[in-house]
């Protein structure tokens, strides 16, 4: 059995819909676990769709209109009958939630989480209907709430619990199918309210129902040819990766390589399983595969990409109580920790300490919370750039390139960090200084 996932863009048109067909069609010999995310396309973002018009509803403006035209539509061009597949009935639910929305005048994360599951939940129906119909594969659909995927109640960002996994299992056992279709990023708790794993969630949904299933391969299907050596919109010179290490792509993805999510690695490193990331629009291009160890890495490159995480802010803590003080650090962080600041690096000396964190609006009540003990300094406009590969743990010198890289383009680094695995080196710089930093760190690695 194989994982398929398709990304948002991979089922965002009709065009996108029946090419991810075909590659499920392809693969009917290894039983394929299709995974689907909300309709994506240059004209319309489903999941975006769908929050802004809660956030109109908690506003007093109900609209729905924008999101049922787009998800009718896109079924007139498939030939698809909207209500015989289940699309109406969940377009009215919604309807009706955004009128309940508007009368409380109240938008909870638990509600935000209900409004956000209707992309996923409607993508899945859409893509069964045309399986069967215009590809003649015996395909079944079961939303991962249905087949029993259970998370905590952290809305927003829920947690999958492992206990769900051997029932998870047992019920898609249970199933006779040529292919399952099921929903990323979506899931629920054990008392049945509708939860999200976080935007791009669908990834790391993708790697559990690998695990839970023992999948062979988890295959990601996105819009480009696996994972790149930088941003192409920052390196237009960028080229895909033909292989990576499960640590490297999960350094890449927490500092912020947008083909996969954060979360994305942690089951197919439990369960040794590799994933593909391939393009729906090019599957003949081998893209990128992802395992635990690459079996040969003469001629490799010592560097394997770049990532870019922007919008970032820097907390700087002084005070000559630090000096000696082994309780103020944890002070620190126990502020951090109540105002809900997750911390990315963090530099100290005697007197201060400065850490990195996303720009949020928690910063404030946080910095005022430190005042009471300690001088702090908020600024904001910087850009976190990190360097990765396994192959820089025990090569003397890359530090050294990084700084002379960074040097040439005339860029000031305003804090440095490489952790004691060694694969990392991350850097923060000005936004506007970002896309110079990747051109030179991509010419000095990549030429």
């Amino acid at each position: 059995m194989i994982a398929m996932k398709f990304g948002g863009t991979s089922v965002g048109t009709a065009v996108n819909i029946r090419q991810a067909c075909r590659l499920i069609g392809a693969e009917l010999k290894r039983k394929p676990l299709v995974i689907v995310s909300a309709h994506n396309s240059p004209e319309f973002r489903m999941t975006d769709a769908l929050v802004a018009a809660a956030k109109s509803a908690r506003d007093g403006k109900p609209d729905s209109q924008l999101i049922f035209t787009a998800q009718r539509r896109l079924c007139g061009e498939l030939g698809i009958d909207s209500a015989a597949a289940g699309i109406d009935f969940l377009l009215d639910q919604f309807d009706k939630l955004l009128s309940g929305i508007a009368m409380i005048g109240e938008l909870t994360p638990r509600t935000m989480d209900v409004v956000m599951s209707f992309g996923e939940r409607m993508s899945g129906r859409v893509l069964n209907e045309v399986l069967g119909r215009d590809f003649g594969i015996r395909s079944v659909y079961r939303s991962s709430i249905s087949l029993g995927l259970r998370t905590d109640a952290n809305f927003g960002a829920a947690h999958p619990d492992p206990d769900c996994y051997p029932a998870v299992a047992k019920q898609i056992a249970g199933l006779d199918f040529e292919a399952l279709v099921t929903t990323g990023f979506i899931a629920s708790t054990r008392d049945g309210q509708i939860t999200t794993l976080g935007r791009g969630g669908s990834d790391y949904s993708a790697t559990i129902f690998g695990a839970i299933v023992g999948a062979e391969e988890v295959q990601i299907w996105t819009d480009v040819s696996g994972v790149m050596t930088a941003d192409p919109r920052l390196a237009p010179e960028a080229r895909s990766i033909p292989e990576l290490t499960f640590m490297e792509a999960s350094e890449l993805a927490w500092y912020g390589a947008k083909v996969l999510h954060p979360a994305t690695m942690i089951p197919a490193i439990e369960s040794d399983i590799p994933v593909l990331v391939k393009n729906t629009s090019a599957p003949d291009h081998p893209g990128t595969i992802i395992r635990k160890r690459i079996p040969s890495r003469r001629n490799a490159d010592i560097v394997k990409s770049l990532a870019v995480l922007k919008g970032m802010a820097m907390i700087t803590v002084t005070t000559g109580r630090m000096f000696g003080s082994h309780g103020f650090m944890s002070k620190i962080f126990e502020v951090f920790n109540r105002h809900s600041v997750d911390v990315h690096m963090i530099a100290t000396s005697e007197v201060t300490v400065s850490v990195t964190t996303p720009d949020s609006e928690n910063i404030e009540s946080a910095a005022e919370a430190i005042r009471n003990f300690a001088e702090v300094k908020v600024e904001r406009g910087f850009s976190l750039v990190s360097v990765v590969g396994e192959l820089m743990r025990g090569t003397p010198g890359v530090a050294a390139r990084v700084t002379r890289a960074m040097a040439a383009g005339g860029i000031n680094i305003r804090m440095i960090s490489q952790g004691a695995s060694e694969i990392n080196i991350a850097l923060v710089v000005g936004d506007s200084q970002m896309k110079r930093a990747i051109t030179e760190l991509h010419r000095e690695f990549f030429g």
